[in-house]
């Protein structure tokens, strides 16, 4: 197990800062968060970015971008730019050394497309897939289950998260514990029944309801089982800390408790 920490628990930092100060606390991986105004290729200055990346001996991955790109649109003439998008961020990922990319698996907005909608998601996928040429992994996101009639997210269940998985056979699975815990899955039971398709743990806590991404501890999530589970294996687990409850420093000092606790 290799701890980590994504820019986005850094995100009132420039995405220059952010790789120095995770870096300078010694983990031994990093998470670029694909969004502005971080990782994002039209808005990074990229050769800024690998010379800072150069300056530690950390693995790299990467969150793909997400906002107004929803993977599962059936609208094509949209479909044929999100793709365009993030065909565009795959190479931009393998140019600074990334080894994986986390994808939202998108959402349906009717019940009734959420077929369709789900086998947009899973084309999308395979044409990540295609354009890293094994250059880099692509990883698929669990998301939080939603009760609205509007909003069908994919892989909120343990169900559709191994279907989708089942369909994508060359793809790992970036498991996020804060969207498992708020959906009511078995954290530990997930895990097995992944039986090493987990390849990336998105870190935190919550009460149970929504996604708050807290500290590990300060919510009710059975962490301390999921985490002695996955101690001792090759899984990457990535710190997600909410920007906009906590300070750098706050994320930081919980950085070096969580470092300090697996030496």
């Amino acid at each position: 197990m290799k701890l980590g920490v994504s820019t986005w628990s850094l995100l009132n930092l420039d995405v220059y800062s952010a790789v120095k100060a995770i870096g300078d606390t010694g983990v031994e991986y990093i998470e670029l968060w694909g969004e502005v105004p971080h990782a994002h290729p039209g808005w990074v200055d990229r050769v800024r970015l690998k010379d800072v990346l150069s300056t530690y001996d950390m693995i790299v991955t990467a969150h793909a971008p997400f906002t107004d790109l929803n993977i599962g649109s059936t609208f094509q003439p949209v479909k044929g730019a999100i793709e365009e998008t993030l065909e565009g961020f795959v190479e931009f990922c393998v140019d600074l050394g990334v080894s994986k990319v986390t994808f939202h698996p998108g959402s349906s907005h009717n019940e009734q497309l959420v077929a369709e909608a789900r086998a947009s998601s899973v084309a999308t996928l395979r044409r990540m897939i295609r354009a890293a040429s094994r250059r880099l992994s692509i990883n698929v996101e669990n998301m939080t289950k939603s009760a609205s009639r509007y909003y069908y997210p994919f892989t909120s269940t343990p169900e559709s998260l191994l279907s989708l998985l089942t369909e994508l056979p060359e793809s790992g699975c970036t498991f996020d514990t804060g969207h498992a815990h708020a959906s009511g899955v078995d954290l530990s039971k997930m895990r097995r029944s992944l039986d090493g398709r987990m390849t990336e743990v998105h870190l935190s806590d919550n009460m149970g309801s929504s996604d708050d991404h807290l500290v590990p501890g300060k919510g009710n999530a059975p962490l301390k089982e999921f985490m002695e589970d996955t101690n001792g294996s090759q899984v990457l687990v990535c710190l997600e800390l909410n920007p906009h409850r906590y300070t750098a420093e706050e994320v930081l000092g919980a950085v070096s408790t969580m470092v300090r606790s697996t030496r």
